[in-house]
């Protein structure tokens, strides 16, 4: 029988993605705080029902999710230069202002950084690092892609970040499968052990 994980991780990481979807929520244009709100939510799924009781291993996974994040900065790069926080308050002419020092300072630097900690983490199999992985590919990537079609439309024209968010997708599809991938494979490593540690035990 595979052996439970602890669940102060999960529980961490639920705690602290809740306060960010609030503090999100509060402060910035709701359309952003809804998408950033949604990929919370999604990350949370995704590496609990794939990589909370078996963390990836594998090289190429954490890999692969290094680019993907090397990425999401070039991404960031093409929003910051086309004033992606201004963009966004007058496109859905929101009451709240979001100042392009705020955006720099916690989504480009701020998770910059979480994002780079979380790779060095997810190489010694720390659980919470796994939060991460399955932030960029659902959240940061997927969900984000998503959006950056959709504002267009709604604004008739180009919208920061559309150039780069076709590779959104590219990224964050061969991230998910390869954590897919990764889960059933470590899975399949624990059903060959399980028989040979009950053999052992009689």
């Amino acid at each position: 029988m595979t052996k439970r994980p602890e669940i102060y991780s999960a529980t961490i990481m639920a705690v602290l993605a809740a306060a960010f979807c609030a503090w999100a929520l509060l402060t910035l244009p709701i359309q952003g705080a809804i998408v950033l709100a949604v990929a919370s939510v999604l990350a949370w799924i995704g590496w609990i029902a794939f990589s909370y009781a078996r963390p990836v291993k594998s090289r190429k996974v954490i890999a692969v999710y290094l680019c993907a994040v090397g990425f999401q900065l070039i991404h960031m790069a093409e929003e910051y230069t086309g004033g992606f926080p201004h963009e966004i308050v007058e496109l859905f002419n929101s009451p709240r202002d979001w100042p392009e020092r705020e955006f720099l300072l916690v989504f480009v630097f701020g998770f910059g950084a979480l994002y780079f900690f979380a790779g060095a983490g997810a190489l010694y199999r720390i659980r919470v690092s796994n939060f991460f992985l399955w932030w960029y590919a659902l959240g940061a990537g997927l969900l984000n892609g998503i959006a950056h079609f959709i504002f267009p439309i709604i604004k008739g024209g180009y919208f920061p970040g559309l150039y780069t968010a076709g590779g959104h997708f590219v990224m964050s599809g061969l991230l998910i499968y390869l954590l897919v991938k990764e889960d059933r494979i470590l899975e399949a490593e624990e059903r060959k052990v399980q028989p040979l540690a009950g053999a052992g035990a009689r």
